[in-house]
């Protein structure tokens, strides 16, 4: 959620005429993240997020408003989307497709401890139970195939020591044949997606990698960041306490059992090439902000020996 396309006050307020928001009053960049242009809007009502995407387009996106829409619908905690005055949600910004929803209460946390694990481990389970008969679905484009094409953008640009690491990954993903439940996950539910008021989860938010995949690969990536160590080992209380959480709702099958250490390589690895890409292919920004890739290096290597 960088800023890589600037709006001034003036282009926002004309653009703004088509909701019914009250006039706008200020507006702010949003640093963290690395995907998308987003911004705070202050209105004469409330607050909102505007966002505008810079990789996708406008025909991509009605997933995810369709998702927000369906998750709000039951009581989900999730932004809203906002409709203009026509009924559409969607527009053209800057030449780029933007979207606005509702803004959230609540705040990121950046040290989770153990009741806050367990409280994102039951949203993250009725996230799973409210969105299973959501009919739509996405294909993941962040799964092995395009780790697999990133990779081979990469190969001439890393330590011979990440190359070997990359390579034999790559390898024995491509070796397993996993026969896991699918359906709706929100692809991307690190600490900065999830915001909290007095230690409870006020909402799930930046559903923008939400895709059908294998359900285990949502608590696979969530726990990668919410329970693990400085040197990417888990923390095995907070882990405890998020899975215990997640199964009183949603228990895993036996398939997804025997699958979770080889899903947590899988999800380890997407997130390394992810930050590898986004480390040695820098887009340009007025405010960005890439993330270590070695952090999920450093978690990688740790899974493979667990």
């Amino acid at each position: 959620m960088s800023v890589y396309t600037s709006v001034n006050i003036e282009e926002l307020k004309i653009w703004l005429q088509d909701y019914a928001l009250g006039d706008l009053t200020d507006y702010q960049g949003i640093k963290s993240g690395i995907t998308n242009t987003n911004y705070f809007l202050m209105t004469a009502h409330d607050r909102f997020v505007l966002t505008l995407f810079e990789k996708n387009t406008i025909e991509d996106l009605p997933y995810f408003v369709d998702l927000m829409a369906h998750l709000a619908g039951y009581s989900f905690l999730c932004p809203k989307p906002i409709f203009k005055k026509n009924g559409t949600a969607l527009s053209i910004l800057k030449n780029k497709p933007a979207l606005i929803v509702t803004c959230l209460k609540g705040k990121e946390l950046s040290k989770p401890e153990v009741n806050h694990c367990a409280a994102v481990g039951k949203s993250l389970a009725e996230l799973h139970v409210k969105s299973a008969n959501f009919e739509s679905q996405h294909q993941n484009t962040r799964d092995l195939n395009w780790i697999k094409k990133t990779a081979d953008s990469l190969f001439n640009l890393l330590p011979q020591d990440e190359n070997q690491l990359l390579k034999e990954e790559i390898l024995y993903q491509e070796k397993q044949n996993y026969k896991l439940p699918k359906s709706t996950i929100h692809g991307d539910l690190f600490r900065d997606n999830v915001l909290f008021l007095n230690d409870e989860v006020t909402g799930f938010i930046d559903f923008y990698y939400a895709c059908t995949d294998f359900i285990i690969l949502d608590v696979a990536i969530a726990v990668n960041d919410w329970c693990v160590n400085d040197d990417g080992s888990f923390d095995k209380v907070r882990l405890n306490a998020f899975l215990v959480a997640y199964k009183k709702i949603r228990s895993f099958n036996d398939d997804e059992n025997q699958a979770w250490n080889n899903i947590l390589r899988l999800a380890s690895l997407r997130f390394w090439v992810s930050r590898l890409n986004d480390f040695y292919h820098a887009e340009e920004g007025e405010l960005t902000y890439t993330k270590d890739p070695n952090h999920f290096k450093k978690i990688l290597k740790q899974r493979i020996s667990e």
